[in-house]
């Protein structure tokens, strides 16, 4: 059996935990009591459905460029955690439900599906933050890698800010100005809290470099 470190742990739940409050801040904060309560009640008695074709993401290890040894032995040390809890959790079914509340998933696939659509979702956040965590340590060195993993994670939907952020400072570096503007394209929810710190960000980096 495998163990993780304690600091390993303790950054995956953090992780995860801003994965789901980002999650649950998506949503409107208008609704009455009362008609929650209502549709929770009804989401409980929806039978289950089948799930076996939803879009699961299987991460292409194979192509991507974390197979990166660097000269700092402190940063190698990081990233070889990285890379092994990317292989564990390369094997579990994933699920991005960003946006995506626990009351629309029991009406949508059944209220037996639940723990497992949250699972799958867990291990998306966590694949997703320790893809980021990578990539983010191997940029000095290595940013072109770096890139072609952050590009991954944006196309697959990924609502991760400091994704966003450095791969946008890596577009201005090498003055490709298509790239920066699409990545406002390629935000899940533009409106959602996540979606606003990205946008901020983003507009952060054009103001920091107007020549751009």
């Amino acid at each position: 059996m495998r163990f993780l470190t304690l600091p390993i742990v303790i950054t995956i739940l953090v992780a995860v935990l801003n994965h789901n409050i980002n999650k649950n801040r998506n949503k409107p904060d208008h609704v009455s009591v009362s008609s929650y309560l209502k549709r929770e009640e009804n989401a409980n008695s929806v039978r289950r459905k089948d799930i076996s074709n939803l879009p699961y993401i299987h991460v292409p290890l194979e192509t991507l460029p974390i197979d990166i040894t660097l000269n700092d032995e402190k940063k190698q040390s990081k990233i070889e955690k990285y890379r092994k809890e990317i292989d564990y959790l390369s094997d579990k079914q994933m699920l991005n439900l960003i946006g995506i509340s626990n009351t629309e998933l029991k009406e949508q696939y059944g209220v037996a599906n639940l723990d497992k659509l949250t699972t799958y979702d867990l291990n998306y956040g966590k694949m997703f933050s320790n893809l980021q965590w990578y990539a983010t340590e191997i940029f000095e060195d290595y940013p072109e890698e770096a890139a072609t993993i952050m590009e991954y994670m944006v196309n697959e939907g990924t609502d991760i800010s400091s994704t966003y952020e450095l791969l946008g400072q890596y577009y201005v570096a090498n003055r490709n100005r298509n790239s920066f503007d699409m990545l406002f394209s390629k935000i899940p929810d533009r409106n959602s809290v996540s979606g606003k710190t990205i946008i901020n960000k983003l507009n952060q980096i054009l103001e920091d470099n107007p020549d751009f």
